[in-house]
């Protein structure tokens, strides 16, 4: 899947000592995020759920590429933080995580696991509903 790319002035990722860091990933189609808003009140949690999915599917992309660019391969999920915009009602953030955290493990297996925050928030850039970030560890081949 093709990454969504910065609207802004900043890097997508950065590699420093066989660490990369990701930058916040929405979950962009063709450019834009398409569903907009918080969750259960503009967005539904199934809609929210897919989101959250294409965030991680560019997350492992640019991940992929940090990894080529620097003559390596991906390690480890070191950490992954997801933040889901809703209302105080909503209970429903740590089973959007889930969608998150499965995308890696089911590319990555044990490498794949990683601790994780959640948080709700009020909103995320764009109006997105979902947004992650994270980093990983690579190794030279």
């Amino acid at each position: 899947m093709e990454p969504g790319k910065p609207d802004y002035n900043y890097l997508p990722f950065k590699v420093h000592n066989g660490v990369v860091y990701l930058a916040g990933q929405l979950a962009k189609e063709s450019g834009s995020v398409r569903k907009t808003g918080q969750v259960l009140k503009e967005i539904s949690e199934l809609e929210a759920s897919r989101q959250i999915k294409i965030c991680s599917q560019h997350a492992f992309s640019w991940l992929q590429i940090a990894a080529k660019n620097n003559d390596s391969e991906i390690d480890s999920i070191l950490d992954l933080k997801v933040y889901v915009s809703c209302d105080k009602s909503f209970e429903g953030i740590s089973k959007l995580a889930d969608k998150a955290s499965e995308v890696f493990i089911e590319k990555l297996g044990e490498k794949g696991k990683h601790p994780r925050s959640v948080f709700a928030v009020l909103r995320l850039p764009q109006n997105a509903p979902v947004m992650i970030d994270l980093r990983a560890s690579i190794k030279l081949k």
